[in-house]
């Protein structure tokens, strides 16, 4: 993303102009919760905390990144009532997770939910390395990615997802479906880590 789009996403945060952020987890990480016992979680873009909530309250600890003040601000707020052991968050880009020693890896559970699709396409390999890397052997990867419409450079194709996340990670299950909010085709990838 450039400066221009982190200006946006902040401006919008700040005047909670924010369709992106239903408040509600999906129900494919709820999924994916009641198969795992609880461990270690990361939350890339992590937004308003919505998914972190729903991870602490499950016994989870989780750890948040997200580059938009507004939404750390309001994840802070979110989380709050949450031992301050049992999660973080971090105001950073998600492309450069090397630069962040506080985090808790590996992982258990790394959640993408809309986030990595919106990244700069050269920074894609970096960012499906990164993930890798910050995860177990054996831990799982959930990523939400709308697919690329011909007016944005938003988007992964299913062939994408599969050339930036392997060797490491082995695809368990795809699911397709449409983005209803913005009207796009859209897949959700359990992945593992080999």
């Amino acid at each position: 993303m450039n400066a221009e789009q982190r200006r946006n996403f902040d401006e919008r945060y700040a005047a909670g102009d924010m369709p992106w952020d239903s408040g509600i987890t999906p129900p494919e990480i709820f999924e994916i919760l009641s198969e795992l016992p609880p461990g270690k979680a990361l939350d890339l873009g992590c937004g308003t905390g919505t998914v972190m909530r729903d991870l602490l309250k499950r016994g989870w600890r989780a750890d948040g990144i997200d580059f938009a003040q507004g939404a750390i601000e309001l994840a802070r707020d979110k989380l709050q009532q949450f031992p301050a052991e049992t999660w973080r968050l971090f105001r950073h880009d998600v492309t450069k997770l090397n630069e962040l020693p506080d985090l808790r890896a590996p992982y258990d559970l790394i959640i993408d939910i809309g986030c990595g699709h919106c990244i700069d396409k050269s920074a894609a390999a970096g960012y499906g390395r990164s993930v890798a890397a910050m995860l177990k052997s054996g831990g799982s990867f959930m990523l939400y990615a709308s697919h690329p419409r011909p007016d944005s450079t938003v988007g992964w194709t299913p062939v994408e997802v599969e050339r930036l996340f392997r060797p490491r990670l082995r695809l368990v299950w795809q699911r397709q479906g449409t983005d209803a909010a913005i009207g796009v085709a859209s897949s959700w990838y359990r992945m593992r880590r080999i």
